[in-house]
């Protein structure tokens, strides 16, 4: 494999269509699925996460813009739930194309940081969050009438995002961390591009 620095920009946009047809092979073999929506996969988002941390900021959105797209293809059934067409605008957009597309800022943020190894958890758990955030903005403001007995939707809304995002994020960590270790993947900030 190319350094990411030595690619072509055919070869880099081959390697993204490649890694969003990856994540979404793996995002449709979670090992756990709420009913709701929310899963937790096999690191289905890390491939989304290398393109960022492997080729910047601009190639990581743009991959991670795509791979939404088809998040909302693949959760249709559930943004038709929320009722109006109001609210199925927001929920694709908090629970799809933003939750998924700010996954793309892994590497801008990796890089801010002195330590490659500190720069990739932070990208990663940042965006990771900033994922999780928009979930709980959705479930608060949309699916706050399914939440537990005795729950407010704020406190489902953490709760039951917290169950799925979490775990799924550091999953993802993890994984990356040990695949960092191969340098021939180019995924720390020192070895990628800017």
């Amino acid at each position: 494999m190319k350094h990411p620095s030595q690619m072509s920009r055919t070869a880099i946009l081959v390697e993204g269509a490649l890694m969003v047809a990856l994540a979404f092979v793996l995002s449709m073999i979670p090992f756990i699925e709420l009913p709701w929506g929310g899963k937790i996969s096999f690191f289905s988002t890390l491939p989304i996460f290398m393109m960022s941390l492997r080729h910047g900021g601009r190639w990581g959105v743009g991959t991670a813009a795509v791979y939404s797209l088809a998040q909302l293809l693949q959760g249709m059934e559930h943004v038709v739930v929320v009722g109006t067409l109001f609210a199925m605008v927001l929920c694709a957009l908090l629970d799809y194309v933003v939750a998924y597309t700010v996954l793309g800022f892994a590497g801008p943020i990796s890089r801010r940081f002195k330590s490659p190894t500190t720069g990739l958890v932070a990208g990663i758990a940042i965006t990771g969050l900033g994922r999780y955030i928009c979930s709980f903005f959705s479930g608060w403001i949309l699916w706050g009438s399914w939440a537990w007995e005795g729950w407010p939707a704020w406190g489902y809304s953490l709760a039951y995002n917290a169950l799925w995002c979490l775990p799924d994020l550091a999953i993802v960590l993890v994984a990356a961390v040990l695949l960092s270790r191969v340098k021939a993947l180019g995924m720390l900030p020192e070895a990628a591009s800017a």
